[in-house]
């Protein structure tokens, strides 16, 4: 799918700013990893199209698709952004301003290791076929993104480059992916938020309880006064008969019915899009840098190395606060903020 033929997509609907707490649903999250290309044809068309359907600051907006891209991306913008203008026929001025004001913001830059660029996958991004064509054969440009994606993983490419999708690791029509993600990310923004408001509830209603617990423990007397006058109140309206009961059961199911159907219908539209993706999935046994770079770029905040230590122990990876602190000091991809907080990437230079 081109650019063009995009221009007539609306708009997906997804929730407005971020949810509340990433990490509170039990679902893995997949990330979105953008290469070069893929920034400079959308910010392009944007700049040719009136600016409209901002699909990568849409990503960012959704709480749980903070796109991230590798740390050569934004020198690779610099070289190629004039050809690219040239074909779009729009003004560099005009996508620098976009790209700089608007894009670029939303997204994380990730400095890697050399290491990181060692693993099978990527290795194979770099593989040499004198059998192809040029455009379908790797360059060192291409195992940076690869490596982030592993890094970070479970990852989706987003790119219009065909040596990812020849070696099955995304989808050459980037745009429908785009739109996938978004939508998988705005149903579990809304099902997390859901989860959140839900055990708000449950502890308000717990703590009112426990409250008049104690005070009837304080209290018996005017408690059992208080307890058998709500029991005849409620008696003498009818509130305690069966036909009441029933008619209010009737009412709940019809009013809860709708409610589950909706969840129901989510549950298998996220389903459906999450099989039509392509995700680049992590090693089978990461280092530790690999376990606390994917929660931090996940839980939506800084952390310190201990809350960090607390939050991978609770999803069975145990390693210490010092040895944490140890290994994000030594990892580039790391960025401390006062406060001994912790986050993965930085913000866009310039």
């Amino acid at each position: 799918m081109s650019l063009d033929r995009a221009a007539s997509t609306p708009p997906l609907l997804v929730p407005s700013g971020s949810v509340i707490n990433p990490v509170v649903l039990e679902r893995r999250m997949l990330l979105p990893v953008l290469d070069t290309n893929a920034l400079l044809t959308h910010a392009c068309w944007l700049v040719q199209n009136g600016y409209q359907y901002d699909k990568v600051t849409a990503l960012a907006g959704t709480g749980r698709a903070t796109p991230y891209i590798a740390a050569h991306v934004p020198g690779e913008i610099e070289v190629h952004l004039p050809r690219l203008a040239a074909d779009y026929q729009v003004a560099v001025r005009d996508v620098r301003r976009l790209l700089g004001a608007q894009i670029l913001p939303a997204l994380r830059v990730v400095d890697l290791e050399i290491r990181d660029h060692l693993s099978p996958q990527t290795r194979r991004i770099l593989h040499v076929d004198p059998k192809l064509p040029k455009k379908y054969q790797g360059d060192p440009d291409d195992a940076p993104t690869m490596a982030l994606a592993e890094f970070l993983g479970p990852c989706v490419i987003v790119t219009e480059d065909s040596v990812f999708s020849r070696f099955g690791f995304a989808v050459i029509e980037w745009i429908p992916v785009v739109q996938s993600v978004m939508r998988m990310a705005g149903l579990e923004a809304t099902a997390a938020n859901a989860l959140v408001v839900l055990d708000w509830a449950l502890w308000l209603f717990g703590a009112g309880v426990h409250r008049l617990a104690v005070l009837a423990r304080g209290n018996p007397l005017a408690a059992t006064v208080m307890v058998g006058g709500l029991l005849w109140w409620c008696y003498t309206n009818g509130w305690l008969a069966r036909d009441h009961w029933r008619r209010s059961l009737s009412r709940l199911g019809d009013v809860v019915k709708p409610m589950l159907e909706l969840a129901e219908a989510g549950m298998t539209e996220h389903q459906t899009l999450s099989d039509s993706l392509v995700v680049v999935e992590p090693p089978a046994y990461p280092a530790t840098e690999q376990v606390a770079a994917r929660y931090l770029a996940r839980c939506g905040r800084p952390l310190t190395p201990g809350g960090l230590r607390e939050a991978l122990a609770r999803r069975g990876h145990m390693v210490s606060a010092v040895q944490l602190r140890r290994n994000m000091t030594a990892h580039a991809a790391f960025l401390r903020v006062p406060g001994d907080l912790w986050m993965v990437g930085r913000p866009v230079q310039g």
